[in-house]
């Protein structure tokens, strides 16, 4: 079992198992969009995350949810500070619901505190934002663990609050995969995929797959083997549906 299905498992005993399903998923969509580069969409999953820890804490103390049209999860997460500390913990009263306003507060306030011309910050919140989802629900975890293995529950907490680190990075111009023992086609095409939907130069993505410990030869001879793979406009390569099935593939087995 993995170490998610695990945490799902151990969750449900006390929370309820709708919610704790859709804060799994929208955890594991948001390291996907974070391992892929997509900054905004792991801000747009941490929300969601938020808001399906929310509706988890606010059913198990016994808090009655409003309709979702009038959902505010900043309101039920400040709200929960008020449940009395003899009967809820200190976890689910003050420390969850303060990490998870710090996501909320990010997500939700980001887009009028900058000018159009300023960095796109996206990413730098991205480093605030899946750390915070990770301790979370390793916090979640230690909460509903109690009288389990201790070994078991510190492994599993561990897994769970190590560093996630995105597939892609770019230095200069220059695309990198972060992802080890690939081929060169490979690499070929998690560049285009990067990119996509803009083209590149069939001698840049030459460049770019030597730049991945690839001999000048090995790098040519991947770079043709991608081409039934993509879209050529005069020596601009864009990927095609059967690339991008292809990519997709590649990364489901990672």
């Amino acid at each position: 079992m993995n170490p998610l299905e695990e945490i799902k498992t151990q969750l449900s005993t006390i929370f309820d198992a709708k919610h704790v399903a859709s804060t799994l998923k929208y955890y594991s969509e948001a390291v996907e969009k974070h391992q892929g580069g997509d900054w905004e969409s792991v801000s747009l999953k941490g929300g969601k995350f938020v808001e399906s820890i929310t509706k988890m804490l606010a059913v198990y103390s016994g808090v009655i949810l409003p309709p979702q049209r009038s959902f505010k999860a900043g309101n039920i997460l400040k709200g929960l500070e008020q449940l009395k500390s003899s009967s809820f913990s200190e976890t689910v009263r003050i420390v969850i619901p303060k990490a998870c306003l710090l996501i909320y507060e990010i997500v939700n306030n980001r887009g009028g505190r900058h000018a159009a011309d300023d960095i796109d910050p996206n990413s730098m919140d991205t480093e605030v934002i899946m750390p915070t989802m990770s301790w979370i629900l390793a916090e979640l975890f230690r909460f509903s663990s109690k009288g389990t293995d201790p070994e078991s529950a510190k492994a599993i907490i561990q897994s769970v609050t190590k560093r996630i680190y995105p597939h892609y990075e770019e230095i200069d111009g220059r695309p990198y995969i972060n992802i080890k023992n690939l081929d060169g086609l490979s690499v070929a095409l998690l560049i285009l995929y990067y990119k996509y939907p803009t083209r590149i130069l069939r001698r840049d993505l030459v460049e770019f797959v030597e730049r991945h410990g690839f001999k000048s030869n090995t790098a040519k001879t991947s770079v043709y083997r991608v081409m039934g793979f993509v879209d050529d406009r005069d020596g601009n390569l864009k990927l095609r549906g059967t690339g991008i099935e292809r990519v997709e593939s590649i990364l489901s087995k990672l």
